[in-house]
């Protein structure tokens, strides 16, 4: 359940846990549950990808709206040796990787990130929300979040924003303040990575969501 955030800056020791997209929907109707009884949103925006496996389920649960927004930093010749390293390394030495403090001080000098909106985001534009809950799978240095919250604010000035991130990296509390949140300090393996047997089925789900015929085509 959601706390009162405490001002911690240090990173503990990161566990790490795997749950599958069963385990994830139903943990996030109960978690939607608890959310629910102090805010109730009119609208879910969730980062993308990643996010949808998580924020689907809460909309449904608050019957509430459903839009993406994508955040992202520039590709560069580094951060692509060291995806083609994760993608082929053994799941162990992989773990070793994520859960190293070292990951996240790295990450933390790649500050800018690019937000993108998508034609959900934008024809949520038009209607006047009044309370808008942020859903990402994890925080971790922050910065991402940092930059989708200027980008809802200015797209939504009168509206009341909160955000709730699956998994909160302590590192990331000097940044960015997250009202709720299930794990902390805690790598949650999940159905959104590559290296999962259903990540396929995510990816199939995710587009299926994007094609709604209530909505315009996607982007591609």
């Amino acid at each position: 359940m959601s706390g009162v955030v405490k001002k911690r800056i240090s990173i503990k020791k990161i566990a790490v846990c795997s749950k599958s997209m069963e385990e994830i929907r139903v943990d996030c109707e109960k978690w939607a549950k608890e959310i629910k009884r102090d805010y109730k949103p009119d609208l879910i925006i969730f980062i993308a990808k990643s996010g949808f496996l998580f924020a689907e389920p809460m909309a449904k649960v608050m019957g509430c709206d459903l839009a993406d927004i994508l955040a992202f930093r520039e590709a560069s010749e580094k951060k692509d040796k060291l995806k083609k390293i994760i993608r082929l390394a053994p799941e162990k030495l992989v773990l070793q990787i994520i859960k190293s403090p070292l990951m996240y001080r790295f990450n933390e000098r790649k500050t800018k990130r690019n937000v993108c909106i998508t034609k959900k985001f934008e024809k949520e534009t038009k209607k006047e929300h009044r309370r808008i809950l942020i859903v990402d799978d994890s925080v971790d240095t922050g910065w991402s979040l940092q930059s989708v919250l200027i980008k809802v604010y200015e797209s939504f000035p009168c509206a009341e924003i909160r955000t709730a991130s699956y998994s909160v990296i302590g590192y990331s509390r000097k940044r960015v303040t997250v009202d709720y949140w299930r794990y902390e300090d805690t790598i949650i393996l999940t159905a959104t990575s590559r290296k999962s047997k259903e990540y396929e089925k995510f990816i199939d789900s995710y587009k299926e969501w994007a094609k709604d015929k209530k909505y315009e085509k996607e982007r591609a």
